[in-house]
């Protein structure tokens, strides 16, 4: 058995996709234990110059549940002065929260004025009733930049149990007492965390000098119609807003919006990127490849320390009608509970992964792509699985399928398992449809456990 996991890591290059995805590149940062990925994580969050940041703790009692204590955190990164040099993208979920109202209004501006972002856990501050989310928002906010003594306008952004009321006193006593400082942000990235097992941060250098730092909170309700949970990009690369918002846009659609979790799109994600432009001079192609490197690993990351997470998904599409049409097959699998499920007991239940493309490519019409003799190929850890119309199984293959799933084990079923992520292996689906071998897409899934169920019905306890 052992001589077979071994055998299936060193072929681990082999399965990779092509890099014409962004999420086709590994998890480039890992940690054998906790210690050692804080202290990664400590030096990736190091800040761009013109940025410090800030972090305050409360107490308090949800309006919702009198009976109970619960601890909020707030983090805020400010800049030395406001920008206009700003770019956002929102859920598309329309029971949205009310910082991704402000959030969008801020952004609306032809001339935004905007000098931090100012996060909060525990609650998200959705619809919590008449007259409050949106007030309550900009009532924390505007504590935080009176304490601050900050000229720019704040951007709010909330994460937790949706529904609830912000204890805004408390958020305004908590924000009272911010204090800013230069260097990480790795306790910013601490605060902002729910659910997640451990912090997350990237970082990339451009030519030119300037740093693109990127943190990110998630790791359930992950099925992203644009970006993430809660995601912030700073940087001190000096580009055109409009140059900024489109790199963004693009970037985000094959990273965090080519992930999920669970498929349950929350009504908080938010993805902003902040720039001091300190430093001159970047080019648009630098400032985009640096960004999307961040971007993927953090979408990694995402899934990586998913509620539960035991083994991560890593579904390659090729040869489909267009990307888009790739992208929607992959996150249909990844979302499978079914499959889900299989892979959390390293069970190759081959049939689950080729069912589901068959229920994708019958409901848009395309039902012979797996005929006889179609030229669509179906791949598990590198072995065929299905060709020319048929599945192409044995025994010996079965345990090859199934010591692949073993060996991308994330080990958080075991208990003392470490929070960080100790290796960047996937469960490695490729679906070839036989089409275009310049239409690839990548998508990042989770397994479903035990572990997930229970953190979801102990969720708000």
């Amino acid at each position: 058995m052992r001589r077979a996991i071994l055998l299936m890591l060193a072929q681990a290059t082999a399965l990779r996709p092509p890099a014409s995805s962004l999420l086709a590149n590994d998890v480039r940062d890992t940690a054998g234990d906790e210690a050692a990925w804080a202290a990664r994580v400590e030096s990736l969050a190091v800040l761009p110059r013109g940025f410090r940041c800030g972090t305050a703790s409360l107490n308090f009692k949800p309006r919702e549940l009198p009976d109970s204590e619960a601890r909020m955190n707030l983090g805020v990164i400010a800049l030395d002065a406001p920008t206009d040099l700003v770019a956002g993208v929102y859920t598309k979920n329309r029971l949205c929260g009310a910082p991704v109202t402000v959030g969008r209004d801020i952004l609306a501006r032809e001339k935004p004025h905007i000098q931090a972002i100012l996060a909060n856990n525990k609650v998200s501050n959705v619809r919590p009733g008449p007259g409050l989310g949106v007030s309550c928002a900009h009532t924390v906010a505007d504590a935080a930049k009176e304490a601050l003594s900050l000229e720019g306008d704040v951007i709010p952004a909330s994460t937790g149990v949706i529904g609830w009321a912000l204890p805004v006193d408390e958020m305004v006593a908590a924000a009272s007492s911010l204090t800013l400082q230069e260097g990480s942000a790795h306790k910013v990235a601490e605060a902002m965390m729910t659910t997640d097992r451990y912090a997350k941060a990237a970082r990339s250098e451009l030519p030119n000098g300037a740093s693109l730092v990127g943190l990110v909170k998630g790791a359930g309700m992950i099925e992203p119609n644009m970006g993430t949970m809660l995601c912030f990009l700073v940087t001190d690369a000096a580009m055109e807003r409009s140059t900024m918002q489109a790199c963004l846009e693009r970037c985000v659609k094959g990273t965090l919006g080519s992930v999920g979790v669970d498929g349950d799109e929350s009504t908080s994600d938010m993805c902003v990127l902040l720039s001091s432009g300190q430093v001159q001079e970047v080019s648009e192609d630098a400032f985009e490849n640096a960004l999307g490197d961040v971007l993927a690993q953090l979408a990694h990351h995402i899934v990586r320390n998913g509620e539960g997470t035991n083994h991560v998904l890593r579904v390659c599409v090729r040869g489909d009608r267009d990307e888009d049409s790739a992208r929607a097959l992959g996150r249909a699998l990844v979302n499978g509970p079914l499959l889900k499920c299989a892979v959390a007991g390293d069970d190759p239940n081959v049939g689950r992964i080729v069912g589901k493309v068959g229920q994708l490519l019958g409901a848009r019409g395309d039902p012979d792509l797996l005929d006889e003799g179609s030229p669509c190929v179906v791949k598990l850890g590198g072995e065929t699985i299905f060709e020319g119309g048929f599945f192409r199984l044995d025994a010996a293959k079965e345990e090859r399928l199934s010591n692949h799933m073993k060996a991308a084990r994330l080990g958080t079923d075991v208990e003392g398992a470490p929070a960080c992520p100790v290796h960047d292996r996937c469960v490695e689906i490729d679906i070839d449809l036989g089409g275009s071998r310049d239409v690839v897409s990548v998508v990042l899934g989770s397994d479903l456990t035990h572990g997930y169920v229970s953190e979801n019905a102990d969720y708000r306890s």
